[in-house]
């Protein structure tokens, strides 16, 4: 039965909810209605009676089945509100025209009603489903005493108008504060969401390549240590050096220098997987952690890097730039120490440089010619 009133959207679900709750208000008020149709306060046959609860319930459950279907959320408000509680009150008032006295307490039915859009509606919709009940009493008190002046006490019936437009006027002026400090406790809310998160990444990654910084990245290294020492697993890194770097700011301007660097940084994205970690260790300087990984397949990554920037065409930039990257390579088992990993991974990158730059260095006597 659930499964028939419930999807699996949590907006739909919730929706759904919100309208089974309005639907026991209106059973509510239908077994008060029957009540006092059976106590002979309300001004109609038996058939006619019934055709009004039905017809107001077949309104009800046209919502229902519009929620249930998804078709609401074709509208501006998927919740359908403001349909909801006009039909209510439609519901209501055309009770207060049939009863023959007592309409008071038909009155304290539509605060009722009106509850449920007093905290999610602003306040022109709030006044609109205010003003629609307060002409509607209106509307019902003059037809009265123009056509069943017998069925009306006047006095009454304007002294009750006037106190129920005045609590409906406190109603949406509270209802519409409530609802603007809702509004700005939630703008504020997804405002420090925002501020956290760009607060995040300014803690974690670099401005300019949007890789991971220093800080972070040395934190990740200390948290793959203890995983590769629990599972005996090995992981690699690669320190990473552009060639002549300096030059291509002094030839080209910082500017291109920075794009050079993003592009870089673009091509370390895409060649290595998710699992795992690069980042710019300062100025050219990037180094990569390969997660579970041996000195043979990084080795093959690290070529792919190197082969990807010396034949990316900067043309467009520049039409006399090119870059090329040294790497040194070292794995975390040689040494068992992160200080020692780091360490040989940036000496065996210099030593790509000494041997002709644009090289892999994986091995104190080994090298990946570029």
């Amino acid at each position: 039965m659930l499964s028939l009133l419930f999807t699996d959207d949590p907006k739909q679900s919730l929706r759904m909810l919100r309208h089974l709750a309005a639907i026991l208000s209106l059973l509510a008020f239908t077994i008060a209605c029957a009540f006092f149709f059976h106590k002979g306060l309300i001004f109609a046959s038996e058939e006619t009676f019934t055709s009004i609860l039905l017809l107001f319930w077949a309104g009800f459950l046209s919502f229902t089945v519009i929620i249930r279907s998804g078709l609401n959320q074709r509208f501006k408000d998927p919740s359908l509100t403001v349909a909801q509680l006009l039909w209510g009150a439609t519901f209501l008032l055309t009770s207060i025209y049939l009863m023959n006295e007592w309409r008071g307490l038909m009155l304290m039915a539509y605060f009722a009603m009106f509850s449920f859009g007093f905290f999610k509606l602003p306040f022109r919709e709030l006044l609109s489903v205010a003003l629609y009940g307060i002409l509607g009493y209106a509307l019902i008190i003059l037809y009265l005493f123009l056509k069943e002046p017998e069925r009306l006490d006047i006095e009454l019936e304007l002294l009750q108008l006037l106190a129920f437009s005045i609590t409906l006027s406190v109603m949406v002026y509270t209802g519409s504060s409530i609802h603007r400090l809702r509004t700005r406790a939630r703008n504020q809310y997804v405002a420090l969401q925002q501020a956290l998160d760009l607060n995040s990444r300014l803690a974690t990654t670099d401005d300019l390549t949007g890789l991971y910084n220093r800080r972070y990245f040395m934190e990740m290294l200390s948290t793959q240590k203890a995983v590769a020492e629990r599972s005996e697993s090995d992981f690699v890194l690669c320190f990473c050096d552009l060639d002549h770097f300096k030059h291509i700011n002094d030839t080209f301007g910082h500017h291109t220098g920075d794009i050079v660097l993003q592009q870089f940084a673009t091509i370390l994205n895409n060649t290595i997987r998710e699992i795992d970690y690069a980042a710019r260790f300062g100025g050219e300087e990037f180094v990569i952690l390969l997660v579970n990984t041996d000195i043979e397949d990084a080795k093959k990554v690290s070529e792919r890097i190197r082969q990807r920037l010396a034949e990316y065409n900067f043309s467009d930039i520049a039409p006399a730039l090119n870059a090329t990257v040294s790497i040194g390579l070292a794995s975390f088992k040689e040494f068992n120490t992160i200080q020692e990993t780091l360490m040989t991974a940036d000496d065996r990158m210099f030593k790509a440089k000494e041997q002709g730059r644009n090289k892999v260095v994986f091995d104190d006597a080994e090298v990946v010619a570029g």
